[in-house]
C-alpha cells in the first residue's frame, strides 16, 4: 500500500527522529546548517512560493479525484470533498482528551461518489476531456490559493509580501496545474492504447486496491463503476478511472498519509503512484521549471522513493521514476536502481539514522562544521548544469549566517549584565550550567498507576519530599517501565524529571520517556528538595518563531514560542494562553532580546524556558 503511517504507540523512534530524503540531502549541503535545524529546531522562512507549490499540487489532485462523466466542468470545487468526522480520544484524565479527525470514514452514506449519476452528454474524446480538466483547474484554483494565503499568514516565520508575489507569479499557478493534467492525460491515452492494461477485468468487477486512489468512494466499495462495461475493448471513460494514480487525499491532514518503514526510522510522501500497468511507477510533482540547484537533488529523491517502496512492499521493484516539472511542462525520467543499489542505499540511510537522527538531543555541534557545498544551476526541466557558484554563495543566502562562525557574518551576542528602564541590573544565566532535569527522593502520598500511552507509562502521583507535597505526572508518553507494587507509602526516587507549573501556579514535576521511577530507601547525592520553580535570565538572538492555536474540551488554546541563540547555548521559549506576553507580536527573527524570570524546564532532551506572568521580555534591537 502507498501509506503505512504508525500511531504514536507503535512508533519506535518518535517524531523528529526519522530520516527523510530532504534531511539527508540538506546534511550534504552544510552539516552546520543541518545541525541548527535538526538539533536546535530552528525553522526556515515561510515564503509565499512554498505554499504556492502546495496549492498547485492540491488543484492537480482535486481534478484527478473527479470524473468527467460524473462532475460537470463548472461544478463547485467542494462537490466531491472527502467526508470527515471528529472523534475524541481520551487518555485518562479530562485534560488528556484530544480530538482527532478520521480522514476516511468507511460508512458509505458519508461518500458522494457512489450516489453520482452519469451525464447524458459527457466528454467522449481526449480533447473534450482536456478542456474539462482545464475548466476544473479554473474552478479549484481560487479555493486552493486562498487556503494557501491563510496558511502563509498563520506562519510565525512568514517572510515576503503576498500581494507582490501574486502579482509576479500568481497567474502561473493554474497553468502549472494544467500542464500536470496534460501529462496525466498522456497516461490515460497510453492506458487506452494498452486496452486498459492488465487490471481492466478486475476493475470492471469492482475490485479495488487495499489503498485505492481517492475517487469519492470508500476503500471497501466493491460495486462496479457505473460506466464499467462487462466486455469489449476499454473505453476512454474507463481508462480515465483505471489510470488514476494514488495521491494524498486533498482533505487528509498534513503528514497523515505518509509512507513509513515498519521499523519507523524513515518516512516520505509520494505525490503520485501510477499502478494501471500492473506495477508501481512513482511520480513527483514540481511547481517549477527545474532550473534551481534542487534539480540535482531530485534524482536522489526518486531513487530514495524507489528504495522506500522496495523496503516497505516485500522487495517489490518499481517500474518507473519520474519528475514532472509543471513550470516547464516536461517529464524527466530516471534510471531505475538495481537490487544491489537498493540494498546499499538501505545500509547508508540506516547508518545515517544511527549516526545523526537517533542521537537527537545529544549531538555535539563540533561534529557538524560549517562546510557549505557549491551552488549549481540547471537548464529548464532539470537538465544540464549551466553554472556552479562558489560555496560562499550558500553562506550569503543562509538564514543562520549571523550566528555561524564559518559564514564571515557572525554577530556577537552580549553576555554583559543588563540594566532595565528602572535602573535594576540583571545577570544572565549560563545555559551550559543550567540543568532542568532533576532527581527527587520522597514518599508516595497519592498514587494512580498509569496505562501504556504514547510510547510510555503515564502514572500520576504525589510525593512528600522535604516537608512539601509535589505533584508528579506525565506529558503524553512517560517512562518505559515502572516498578511493580508501588503504593501510597512507597519510598521512591523520581529520576530525570523536569519542572513545570500547575494550573494554579504551583510546582510540579513532569515525566517523559527520559524519566524513570525507582524504589529507594534514602536520598542519594545530587537529589534535590524542590521548593520553587527554577528561574533563569537570558539574552540572545531570535532564530525562529512558532505559534499555534486550536480547540480542546475546555475551550480554545494559543501558544507562542521562539528559539533563542545565546552566547553559551540555545534555548526554546514557550508560552501558553494568558502567559503569552503582549510584546511577542513585536518580536521578529533576528531581534536581540532579553528574557527575565523564565522557568527552566525541558522538552525532550532540550532545555526550555517557559514564560508565565512573572516573566518579562525586552527587545534590545
Amino acid at each position: 500500500m502507498p501509506t503505512n503511517t504508525l500511531s504514536p504507540d507503535e512508533d519506535p523512534c518518535g517524531p523528529g527522529m526519522k530520516v527523510s530524503h530532504s534531511s539527508r540531502w540538506n546534511y550534504g549541503l552544510c552539516s552546520r546548517s543541518w545541525f541548527y535545524e535538526k538539533e536546535y529546531g530552528w525553522r526556515g522562512l515561510a515564503l509565499p512560493l512554498l505554499v504556492f507549490g502546495h496549492a498547485v499540487e492540491e488543484v492537480v489532485c482535486r481534478v484527478l479525484r473527479e470524473s468527467p462523466e460524473l462532475i460537470s466542468a463548472n461544478a463547485a470545487s467542494h462537490v466531491l470533498d472527502s467526508p470527515t468526522h471528529q472523534k475524541t480520544v481520551v487518555w485518562g484524565r479530562r485534560d488528556r482528551q484530544e480530538t482527532h479527525i478520521d480522514q476516511r470514514p468507511e460508512s458509505e452514506d458519508k461518500w458522494l461518489g457512489p450516489k453520482l449519476m452519469l451525464f447524458d452528454a459527457a466528454p467522449t474524446d481526449i480533447e473534450e476531456i482536456r478542456k474539462w480538466a482545464h475548466a476544473r483547474v479554473d474552478v479549484h484554483w481560487p479555493r486552493a490559493i486562498e487556503g494557501a494565503r491563510i496558511a502563509w499568514e498563520n506562519e510565525a516565520n512568514r517572510s515576503g509580501n503576498w500581494d507582490e508575489f501574486m502579482q509576479a507569479r500568481g497567474n502561473l499557478g493554474a497553468s502549472h496545474a494544467k500542464n500536470a493534467l496534460d501529462m496525466h492525460i498522456e497516461e490515460v491515452l497510453a492506458c487506452l492504447e494498452a486496452n486498459g492494461g492488465p487490471t481492466l477485468e478486475s476493475w470492471r468487477k469492482g475490485i479495488r486496491p487495499k489503498i485505492s486512489a481517492p475517487d469519492g468512494r470508500p476503500n471497501y466499495h466493491a460495486i462496479p463503476h457505473p460506466f464499467a462495461n462487462s466486455e469489449g475493448p476499454a473505453t476512454l471513460a474507463e481508462c480515465w478511472e483505471i489510470a488514476r494514480p494514488w495521491f494524498v487525499d486533498p482533505e487528509a491532514g498534513s503528514f497523515t498519509q505518509q509512507a513509513m518503514l515498519p521499523e519507523g526510522w524513515f518516512q516520505g510522501e509520494y505525490d503520485l503512484v501510477y499502478r494501471w500497468e500492473g506495477t508501481p511507477r512513482i511520480v513527483d510533482l514540481k511547481a517549477s521549471n527545474g532550473t534551481s540547484e534542487w534539480a540535482a537533488a531530485y534524482p536522489v529523491q526518486m531513487k530514495t522513493y524507489a528504495w522506500l517502496w522496495w523496503a516497505s512492499h516485500d522487495h517489490e521493484m518499481v517500474s518507473g521514476l519520474e519528475t514532472w516539472y509543471m513550470g516547464a511542462a516536461s517529464r524527466k525520467k530516471y534510471n531505475l536502481p538495481s537490487q544491489a543499489d537498493l540494498q546499499k542505499m538501505q545500509l547508508e540511510l540506516n547508518q545515517f539514522w544511527h549516526d545523526h537522527m537517533a542521537t537527537r538531543g545529544s549531538r555535539d555541534i563540533t561534529n557538524y562544521p560549517p562546510n557549505p557545498a557549491p551552488v549549481p544551476s540547471h537548464s529548464p526541466g532539470g537538465g544540464e548544469v549551466l553554472e556552479v557558484k562558489d560555496p560562499s554563495e550558500r553562506c550569503k543566502a543562509c538564514l543562520w549566517a549571523n550566528i555561524c562562525e564559518g559564514s564571515g557574518e557572525k554577530m556577537e551576542i552580549s553576555s554583559a549584565e543588563w540594566e532595565d528602564v528602572n535602573g535594576t541590573s540583571h545577570q544572565f544565566s549560563d545555559l551550559s550550567q543550567v540543568n532542568s532535569r532533576v532527581n527527587v527522593f520522597g514518599t508516595i502520598s497519592t498514587w494512580k498507576g498509569g496505562e501504556w500511552r504514547h510510547g510510555g507509562i503515564a502514572p500520576a502521583l504525589g510525593i512528600w519530599s522535604g516537608g512539601a507535597s509535589i505533584w508528579v505526572s506525565s506529558y503524553k508518553g512517560g517512562p518505559k517501565e515502572i516498578p511493580e507494587g508501588l503504593h501510597v507509602g512507597s519510598k521512591v526516587r523520581v529520576i530525570n524529571a523536569y519542572f513545570a507549573k500547575t494550573r494554579k501556579g504551583g510546582l510540579q514535576l513532569k515525566l517523559d520517556d527520559l524519566s524513570r521511577i525507582e524504589i529507594a530507601e534514602e536520598a542519594k547525592e545530587g537529589d534535590i528538595v524542590p521548593s520553587s520553580l527554577p528561574r533563569i535570565n537570558i539574552r540572545g538572538r531570535v532564530m525562529s518563531l512558532a505559534k499555534g492555536q486550536g480547540e480542546h474540551n475546555f475551550g480554545s488554546w494559543k501558544r507562542w514560542g521562539a528559539s533563542i541563540a545565546t552566547e553559551n547555548g540555545n534555548i526554546d521559549l514557550s508560552a501558553m494562553n494568558e502567559d503569552i506576553p503582549f510584546i511577542s507580536a513585536e518580536i521578529n527573527r533576528g531581534d536581540e532580546i532579553v528574557i527575565l524570570n523564565a522557568i527552566a524546564t525541558a522538552f525532550g532532551a532540550k532545555l526550555q524556558g517557559a514564560l508565565d506572568q512573572l516573566s518579562q521580555i525586552a527587545i534590545i534591537k
